[in-house]
């Protein structure tokens, strides 16, 4: 069936956003080079913290943004916001993510395809994020986080 409109639910549902402060660790903090290259997956790094984590970590959302005040002695932006609802688009890397499964950080700001897990505790789920899209040609995906 085709549609003349185009389904884009991109950042339905993701605010109000949450205020973090980011991870000082080099190459796990955020930078506005990284927003700009969409490398906006992120993790908790620390109490009240975002970072890029390490690859396979939980994906807890999507930083939006990030201050130009910067953190004392570094050229690392001091504070960040983050969409940790709704849906939020990713890059990908592979294994491409499928629909209906979840996914994880991949600890370069981008998501993967959520590996298999023996122990997943008793009702609940060790990754967060659902794919509801995916496009192939501009290696994105559609996640909703909740």
């Amino acid at each position: 069936m085709s549609s003349q409109f185009n389904i884009d639910n991109s950042g339905i549902g993701g605010t109000p956003f949450l205020t973090f402060s980011v991870d000082p660790t080099e190459n796990k903090d955020f930078t506005q080079a990284d927003l700009d290259d969409n490398l906006t997956a992120c993790v908790v790094s620390d109490d009240n913290e975002i970072g890029m984590g390490a690859d396979g970590n939980k994906l807890f959302g999507k930083v939006v943004w990030v201050s130009q005040e910067l953190q004392p002695g570094t050229t690392m932006p001091a504070l960040c916001a983050v969409q940790a609802r709704g849906v939020a688009r990713f890059k990908y890397v592979a294994t491409t993510p499928v629909i209906n499964q979840m996914v994880e950080v991949n600890g370069e700001g981008k998501v993967k395809k959520a590996t298999a897990d023996a122990d997943i505790a008793a009702g609940g789920h060790l990754m967060r994020g659902q794919v509801i899209a995916v496009d192939e040609a501009a290696s994105t995906c559609d996640v909703w986080l909740g």
